[in-house]
């Protein structure tokens, strides 16, 4: 393929993805847990509000789990 052809292919693609993916809206992009849309690596890592709902999420997969198997045994 040509460079002008793969030009033209790429302005193509380039096209189609950015209106496909678009970026996202900032109130979305929030955190789930604590709504703030600025978190560096480091407060992500150490946040307790995101470690007590990540804890709280793995309990109820547990429950969850624990009681397919008893369903199951039946």
């Amino acid at each position: 393929m040509d460079k002008q052809k793969r030009t033209i292919l790429q302005r193509i693609l380039l096209r189609i993805k950015d209106e496909i993916v678009q970026e996202v809206p900032a109130d979305l992009a929030a955190c789930e847990i604590c709504r703030k849309t600025d978190c560096r690596d480091d407060e992500w890592i150490t946040c307790e509000n995101r470690i007590a709902h990540a804890k709280c999420l793995e309990e109820i997969r547990l429950h969850r789990a624990n009681k397919n198997k008893n369903n199951l045994a039946t």
